[in-house]
């Protein structure tokens, strides 16, 4: 049996002890046994009603997600709401997913048809658990099949996911801990779970979520602090770059350009053969060449982040440019 429901129905074997217990008391004592046993009866009805839905998303989830607001109160959600909350967990796991992708060592990108699964919902505001599906899972063998999405492939986006509930704890009122530099020591990955974090706080333009708490099933122990609007202003201002005091240099660097995020301003390029991915930060005056660089062989040079071993991982694009089309790259990615 999973941990949380095993938790939840151990509470309630106590519980029926102590019911049991009480109405014996109250037939001894004389008294009426529904004036005694009231409170416990509440107890397993909420343990029943709402501790129990909670605990099975728990055991089935990777993330889970509790969107909070006015609107969020009732009993009666609204649709819009619902489906705005599930298209920014979406968007934001396949965000993660393609990432941690492009940016591996072998040549492969996530299917766009592999998507997060949805393993439950309940009301409390809005509690949404999602996972990350196992290669092969959901019927489709191509998907199973395909060279390079591999269970370390599997492991290292669910790892990162599940990483996410630290990402609120780092938010300070002057920017981001220190602190995130050794939880994350590697920059790319480190810039796309900020870059996610973004996606999910609640902006102004959410006006019936005020937080979102996320919680990882299996850390327990972490105190969930909640996404803000406040949260999103803060990340808007600390992923326009790379640190400065992380910079190890700048250089120019090649390689084919695996992934393009337009709204989160970063694509991620692969180098030759097993050299790990680099993360890029562009602006706006970059938009349009970007867009036109998929699967093309690139030249970016600007400053960088580098991972333990020394090689740039996060880069602050300043110039780029495209050295082959597309459809002359050999064993390029696909649009």
């Amino acid at each position: 049996m999973a941990a949380w429901i095993a938790d939840v129905e151990a509470k309630a074997r106590i519980i029926h002890l102590e019911l049991q217990a009480a109405m014996e008391l109250a037939k001894r004592m004389g008294h009426d046994p529904d004036a005694i046993t009231a409170p416990y009866i509440a107890m397993l009805a909420k343990l029943y009603r709402d501790d129990f839905t909670l605990a099975s998303i728990a055991d089935q989830s990777d993330l889970v997600a509790q969107f909070k607001g006015p609107d969020l109160s009732n009993q009666q959600l609204p649709v819009s709401l619902v489906t705005c909350a599930l298209s920014k967990l979406r968007s934001s796991m396949q965000h993660i997913a393609r990432s941690i992708a492009g940016l591996e060592e072998q040549a492969v990108r996530w299917p766009d048809h592999l998507e997060p699964r949805l393993s439950g919902l309940a009301q409390g505001g809005l509690v949404v658990g999602v996972r990350i599906p196992q290669p092969g899972e959901g019927g489709s063998e191509e998907q199973g099949k395909r060279e390079g999405l591999s269970d370390g492939l599997y492991l290292a986006v669910r790892e990162a996911v599940r990483s996410l509930p630290a990402i609120p704890g780092l938010i300070a009122a002057d920017g981001i801990s220190e602190e995130v530099y050794g939880l994350f020591p590697d920059p790319a990955i480190r810039d796309t779970l900020l870059v996610a974090a973004h996606r999910l706080a609640p902006s102004s333009g959410d006006l019936g979520i005020s937080e979102l708490v996320l919680t990882c099933p299996d850390d327990s122990e972490r105190e969930p602090i909640p996404l803000t609007r406040s949260s999103h202003d803060l990340l808007s201002l600390c992923l326009r770059g790379p640190s400065n005091t992380q910079l190890a240099g700048r250089d120019c660097l090649g390689g084919v350009v695996s992934e393009i995020h337009l709204d989160a301003l970063r694509f991620e390029i692969r180098g030759l053969g097993q050299q790990p991915g680099i993360r890029c930060i562009y602006g706006e005056r970059e938009r349009g060449i970007v867009q036109e660089s998929l699967g093309c062989s690139v030249r970016v040079s600007g400053s960088y982040e580098a991972a333990a071993s020394g090689e740039p991982r996060l880069v602050a694009v300043e110039a780029i440019e495209i050295l082959n089309p597309a459809d002359e790259q050999v064993g390029s990615p696909g649009h």
